[in-house]
């Protein structure tokens, strides 16, 4: 189609216009990385863009480095205070002006090629209206880190294989797409409309599963940008830094992003979207769906965590309900005794908490193991001075001089009275 759209365009003299891209970016305190990010942008081989930039409050000398640069295709906004990530976005989205939209965050680096790829895959695409790219990892210093962080990096080399395989990935597994890989004609987002300011660490996961709902989705199998990671030491910080804090948090997120998942999901794409997870393969009625929806939601986040409270908050439902209770009893045999059962278990999950005890279980182990070696030495130490001992008392010269140490010891006895 690419192809033919050239073709015809060189017949008729002309050359065609590239299609406006607006590529957002949003800036908190990232003074040291922004340069670069900001060049990997102005340097991409695909030229047509509106590169808005919202600096949220920064304190630091981002804005000096902002200013740095000159380029008409440059758009600045600063906010007087920091409204974190969400409302900056939001009040980008405002701006976009382009037929496609990307998204950057002031810590990251686009390879050169990296729209221009993109943008080339979904004009010949009928089927997709967003894409987003396999990535690089790098540290805070830009050194590479694929091989030190090889779980994550394999979980962002996801492949979907339709708009069900996509739901069903994010319901079963979580967040698999690098959001500054992103790039999807303006109309997604004028349709699904901005950031939900409610969460902050998983913000870009509520949006993919708001978008997947509507469109398929699509991962080109290159890595096309470098994508940073700070953890809780490092100088640097950025929304996805490791740290108990940031860890807690999204999983809290996540835990209401799933309470909302089946929202606005027809029945019919939910049944081909979760029809290999239900209890009941032939369920179809409204009643029955209902019922899928409550073991599904009870389903933890990950196999060592606990049953979810919005399953239990689902199964409360039905049971207010006579036509869905009565369903789930005759057609799923689940009762009142089996809820009683369910709520004896685990469901306020603290992740904090429960990787505190994995580590102080840890650390009891390895206290016991010291503790069991030393206690091994010590009891080889005296099984060596046991048979030393032996060794002498059965000896000829030991056997042969006991009179003489029965006759001093009989001597020290007298000098002691």
């Amino acid at each position: 189609m690419m192809a033919i759209r050239l073709l015809i365009a060189f017949m008729e003299g002309g050359v065609m216009e590239e299609p406006l891209v607006s590529v957002l970016m949003v800036n908190y305190n990232h003074e040291e990385t922004i340069g670069e990010t900001i060049e990997s942008v102005l340097g991409q081989t695909y030229k047509n863009i509106q590169f808005i930039i919202v600096d949220d409050g920064s304190t630091d000398g981002s804005c000096e480095v902002i200013e740095s640069f000159q380029d008409e295709r440059m758009e600045v906004y600063r906010l007087e205070s920091n409204r974190h990530i969400c409302y900056a976005t939001n009040y980008g989205f405002e701006k976009v002006r382009g037929e496609y939209l990307a998204r950057i965050d002031s810590d990251d680096v686009w390879y050169p090629d990296k729209l221009s790829r993109q943008v080339e895959f979904l004009k010949g695409s009928e089927q997709y209206k967003i894409c987003f790219s396999w990535i690089d990892l790098i540290d805070t210093d830009g050194n590479n880190i694929n091989d030190g962080n090889a779980e994550l990096l394999h979980l962002f080399e996801t492949e979907f294989t339709g708009q069900e395989d996509c739901l069903l990935t994010f319901f079963l597994i979580g967040n698999c797409l690098s959001h500054p890989s992103v790039l999807m004609e303006t109309e997604v987002m004028r349709a699904v409309g901005g950031f939900n300011p409610g969460y902050m660490q998983s913000h870009d996961f509520d949006y993919w599963i708001r978008i997947a709902k509507r469109y398929p989705l699509y991962v080109m199998k290159e890595r096309l940008l470098a994508m940073r990671r700070f953890d809780d030491k490092s100088r640097l910080q950025n929304n996805s830094n490791v740290s108990d804090i940031s860890s807690l948090r999204f999983y809290n997120e996540c835990v209401d992003i799933r309470r909302h998942f089946f929202d606005d999901m027809s029945g019919e794409l939910f049944q081909r979207t979760f029809r290999s997870e239900f209890q009941n393969p032939d369920a179809k009625s409204y009643e029955e769906l209902e019922c899928e929806k409550a073991f599904l939601l009870c389903k933890p986040i990950q196999p060592s965590q606990a049953v979810q409270p919005a399953g239990t908050e689902k199964f409360l439902e039905i049971f207010a309900n006579p036509a869905i209770k009565d369903v789930l009893e005759s057609k799923y045999g689940f009762y009142e005794k089996d809820f009683y059962k369910l709520m004896g278990t685990h469901i306020y999950y603290d992740r904090y908490l429960h990787d505190r005890e994995v580590s102080l279980r840890e650390q009891f182990e390895v206290e016991k193991a010291k503790r069991l070696e030393a206690e091994e030495r010590v009891k080889e130490v005296l099984r060596e001075k046991k048979q030393i001992i032996r060794t002498y008392e059965s000896s000829t010269s030991w056997r042969a001089t006991a009179p003489l140490r029965w006759t001093v010891r009989k001597m020290k006895g007298k000098k002691g009275r």
